[in-house]
C-alpha cells in the first residue's frame, strides 16, 4: 500500500490502532488523546478509507499494511489495538509475527469464521455495492443498528449523523472491498491458545455487530487474557463509552513491561 492516513502523537512506547468496517482512524480520537501524554499513539485509516479502496486485498494484505505503518514510523515492537476487522487482522498478525507485539487489544471482534448462513446474509447486503456511486441511504440505514448500540441510537443522533455523512461521501466499492477482505476469514478459535502475548479483550455489552459471546470465547482460549465489558456501548465502543474504553486501555498498557 502506498497511501496512508496516519495520526501519530505522543512520546513513549508505540501503540498502533486499526479500525473496523465503515470507520476510520478518528474512531480512536478519545483514546489517543487520553494516552498521548505517555504513549506514542499511531492511528491509521485502512485501504477502504483511502484512494486505494479499489485495490484487491485480504487480511494478509492488511497485516502487511499494519507492518508498513510501523516501518514508516520507525517502530519495531508495539501494542496493537484492533477493532472488528482490525481485530481480525490483529489476530493474524499475532499468530504470524508475535515477536513484533508487546501487547494485543482485541476490541469488538471475533476469532470465529463466518457461517454459510452469515455469508449468504452479508452477500445480499453487499453485492449491490460493486459501484463507484456514493454509498446509498438504504445501506447506511441498514448499518446504523449494527454499528451503534441502542443507547446511541436513542440518545446520540449527533454521533450517528456524523458517521452517516462520512459513509454517504464514500464510493460504494470501498465497502465492497472491505467486505471481501474479511468475509472468508479463517476459523482462528482453535489457534488462540498459541497467543502468549499479553492480551486485553474489550467488548461493548450491547454490540449488535459481533455478539459479546464471541469475546467470551476468545477470552476463554487466550491464556491469561483480561476482559473489559463496556456497559451501554454497541459496536462503536470507543465513541459510545469512550471513558470506559480509555480507562481499560490505560490500565492494560500501564501494567505492561516497557517495550
Amino acid at each position: 500500500m502506498n497511501v496512508f492516513d496516519v495520526e501519530d502523537h505522543g512520546p513513549g512506547p508505540a501503540v498502533l490502532f486499526s479500525h473496523g468496517t465503515l470507520l476510520d482512524r478518528t474512531m480512536y480520537a478519545a483514546q489517543t488523546a487520553a494516552l498521548a501524554d505517555r504513549y506514542r499513539t499511531i492511528a491509521y485509516t485502512s485501504r477502504a478509507g483511502t484512494s486505494e479502496y479499489a485495490t484487491a486485498y485480504d487480511l494478509d494484505s492488511l497485516v502487511s499494511d499494519c507492518l508498513e505503518v510501523a516501518a514508516r514510523a520507525g517502530v519495531d515492537r508495539f501494542v496493537l489495538v484492533g477493532m472488528s476487522v482490525g481485530g481480525f487482522m490483529a489476530i493474524e498478525l499475532a499468530l504470524k509475527y508475535p515477536e513484533r507485539l508487546a501487547g494485543l487489544v482485541l476490541m469488538d471482534t471475533m476469532a470465529d469464521a463466518y457461517t454459510s448462513e452469515e455469508k449468504a446474509q452479508f452477500a445480499e447486503v453487499f453485492l449491490p455495492m460493486k459501484s463507484e456511486d456514493p454509498i446509498p441511504a438504504t445501506f447506511a440505514e441498514t448499518f446504523i443498528p449494527i454499528i451503534f448500540g441502542p443507547q446511541a441510537v436513542a440518545n446520540r443522533p449527533d454521533l450517528i449523523d456524523s458517521w452517516v455523512r462520512k459513509w454517504r461521501a464514500r464510493p460504494s466499492r470501498s465497502v465492497w472491498g472491505e467486505y471481501n477482505s474479511w468475509i472468508s476469514k479463517s476459523e482462528r478459535l482453535p489457534r488462540l491458545s498459541e497467543i502468549e502475548i499479553p492480551t486485553l479483550i474489550v467488548h461493548g455489552e450491547q454490540d449488535n455487530g459481533i455478539d459479546i459471546a464471541a469475546a467470551e470465547r476468545m477470552h476463554a482460549r487466550i491464556p491469561g487474557s483480561a476482559f473489559a465489558r463496556i456497559p451501554g456501548a454497541g459496536h462503536l465502543v470507543t465513541e459510545e463509552n469512550p471513558d470506559a474504553v480509555s480507562t481499560a486501555l490505560a490500565s492494560f498498557l500501564d501494567a505492561l513491561p516497557r517495550w
